[in-house]
């Protein structure tokens, strides 16, 4: 749920709770969305023959359906073989970000599953690549400085144990 209820931070507009400041926004100023599910339309996830449980709800809920040009930029990575979302969903979400002018850089993984990015999942691989497009996307937006250093990280890291 964790792609989700990030790109949901810059989509969504129903679920602020009624003791939230409306003065200050809750949109983060960038996103970094890893396997993200954007899409709980009719045949989308949770909304289809097998699964139905936000088929009441699914309008409030899916980022894909609610993209309205005020999103910030946007970095996805996802694998080819996600089977939660598929590419050409990725691909219409990147579409319609950038129809509406927003940034949406969209990376996919050849032959990657759900959560290909993990270090205990994908290997130390995919995750030092994920980690370090994450690391220029943020240095591009003037987050972050300099090249990527996860590699260097990783390597002390493993010294250390």
């Amino acid at each position: 749920a964790g792609g989700h209820i990030a790109a949901a931070t810059a989509t969504i507009k129903d679920w602020d709770a009624q003791t939230d400041d409306p003065s200050i926004s809750a949109v983060p100023n960038a996103l970094l969305l890893f396997n993200p599910v954007y899409n709980h339309g009719p045949g989308g996830y949770g909304n289809n023959e097998k699964d139905s449980r936000v088929a009441e709800y699914w309008e409030k809920i899916s980022p894909l359906h609610n993209l309205d040009g005020t999103q910030p930029p946007t970095l996805v990575m996802m694998g080819s073989r996600d089977k939660h979302t598929p590419v050409n969903i990725t691909e219409e979400y990147d579409r319609r970000m950038e129809a509406n002018g927003n940034r949406c850089e969209t990376i996919i993984y050849e032959g990657q599953k759900h959560g290909f990015f993990n270090l205990g999942k994908g290997g130390k691989e995919y995750f030092l690549k994920t980690l370090i497009e994450a690391d220029r996307f943020l240095a591009s937006l003037g987050y972050l400085k300099g090249e990527p250093t996860a590699e260097a990280w990783f390597v002390e890291k493993e010294q250390a144990k």
